[in-house]
């Protein structure tokens, strides 16, 4: 009989934390998965999916009042605020179902509360008692991050956590913050006709993406009708009761502008307070835990994954290092374990979609190498244009010594699909011209814009004219 409670139990039980859950269940070890909230964690519940279900029904109201360009007439198109959150909440709930089938299906513990480290080897839980564990993952997460603008308390200020909520729209809101949570409500609440203006700190939108993808966004975003106020700070936010606003001074402006709503999208904080990492000797960089390449934290009978560890904080690089950390938990001493070697996609769902991965001009420029890239837009490619969706490009970057496949950015329909053609092009191993020769992409498809840029590295491209080179 063992003497521990559970083989391995998982702190969280998000993207990262019910993956590896499932993944040490079905390698023989007997495991739990502690979730003191929703299983699912912010992706499902509050992040990801929720927005992605909000931006789809803004999305197809904002093409319904474009349908004349296709020769069909609508007339007083309309929406209800109410049905569009209970299409979300639906799609959360069916999705939420899903992960709790998967759990009991693959024989893994769900315990219910809020997990803290209590000694060596041991969780204790909230109202649920004390487990032991022979091996622990880590997948606690983050939480929106509050700036101290307003009082806590204030009708005028959300996060992104309470915007999944509001049972009324604003007249003007202000999104402080440009990044991906900043654009995509920003997004949202455009196309349901609010009138939005967004701050954003650093010189550009989206800055942790290349500038080029930043400032094309800047300038849809203002066709959208949207404020984009980049390089600038809010100094100043006062409530007015009386007429149910506020008035918001940005720096380096006079008079002040009034707002119905103000929306906070300046990123997220880590979970990893009071889960009693010191006492398990688990070190962080006072940001975040810190792990090995095999997730492997400064105790070695504790991995730790996702948002709470990681530089990057996206649902996918949680799932995938989920994997790897549970297979890792099961390795006796000196046995091999699994690190991550894949390269990390960012997706941003605004109208058009924004992808990249790897090196990309920006980051090359900061390492000193040298790319050489290959470009299509959108707007020659027959399927977008059938889908009047032209805006934007495909852009593949190559080293320019070797031809090896280095990243991508792209722009436009779908985008967050393409990508994972980059994806595959960079784990094949193969340079820019052998990838080329050895796909064929579809016609008419969006892919084809993929192809044409792949080639145009090159200089091959049959549709990408001399003159543009």
């Amino acid at each position: 009989m063992s003497d521990h409670d559970f083989d391995v139990i998982v702190l969280g039980g998000g993207p990262g934390g019910y993956a590896a859950a499932i993944r040490a269940a079905r390698l023989g070890m007997k495991t739990a998965v502690v979730e003191a909230d929703s299983l699912g964690g912010t992706c499902l519940n509050r992040g990801c999916i929720p927005t992605k279900a909000l931006l789809a029904s803004a999305h197809a109201y904002h093409e319904v009042k474009k349908a004349h360009e296709f020769g069909v007439e609508c007339e007083k198109a309309s929406f209800s605020l109410e049905k569009i959150m209970k299409r979300k909440d639906d799609i959360v709930s069916k999705l939420r179902d899903g992960i709790a089938q998967l759990i009991k299906a693959n024989k893994v513990t769900l315990i219910n509360g809020f997990g803290r480290i209590a000694g060596e080897r041991r969780l204790t839980v909230d109202a649920a008692g004390n487990y032991s564990f022979k091996k622990l993952i880590i997948a606690t997460g983050s939480r929106p991050l509050n700036l101290p603008l307003m009082p806590a308390n204030s009708p005028y200020m959300i996060n992104s956590d309470q915007a999944l909520k509001l049972s009324k729209l604003p007249k003007k809101l202000l999104v402080i913050g440009g990044g991906v949570i900043g654009v995509e409500m920003a997004n949202f609440f455009a196309f349901l006709g609010v009138a939005v203006t967004v701050v954003e700190l650093m010189p550009q939108l989206i800055p942790a993406e290349d500038s080029s993808l930043g400032k094309r966004l800047a300038s849809i975003f203002k066709k959208y009708g949207i404020t984009v106020k980049t390089g600038k700070k809010v100094s100043e936010i006062k409530e007015d009761r009386q007429q149910s606003c506020v008035a918001v001074k940005f720096e380096g402006e006079d008079a002040p502008a009034s707002f119905d709503l103000v929306l906070q999208a300046v990123g997220r904080t880590r979970v990893i307070s009071d889960i009693g990492l010191d006492g398990a000797s688990v070190k962080t960089d006072g940001k975040k835990i810190i792990v090995d390449e095999y997730f492997r934290t400064s105790n070695p009978d504790i991995f730790a994954i996702g948002d709470c560890a990681s530089d990057v904080m996206l649902a996918h690089l949680a799932s995938h290092q989920a994997v790897a950390a549970a297979f890792n938990a099961t390795r006796a001493e000196g046995e091999a374990m699994h690190g991550l070697s894949a390269p990390v996609p960012s997706c941003i769902y605004t109208i058009p979609e924004i992808a990249s991965c790897g090196l990309t001009p920006d980051r090359a420029k900061k390492a000193g190498i040298e790319l050489v890239s290959g470009k299509y837009m959108f707007n020659s490619l027959g399927r977008a244009m059938c889908m009047q969706a032209n805006e934007g490009f495909a852009e593949i970057f190559a080293d320019a010594k070797t031809g090896g496949i280095m990243g991508a950015n792209i722009m436009g329909p779908s985008a967050t699909e393409l990508i994972c053609c980059v994806q595959a092009a960079m784990a094949s191993g193969l340079s820019a011209k052998e990838f080329t020769e050895k796909m064929i992409f579809a016609h008419p498809t969006l892919s084809e814009a993929m192809g044409e840029a792949f080639a145009d590295i090159s200089k091959e491209a049959i549709h990408v004219p001399p003159a543009l080179r």
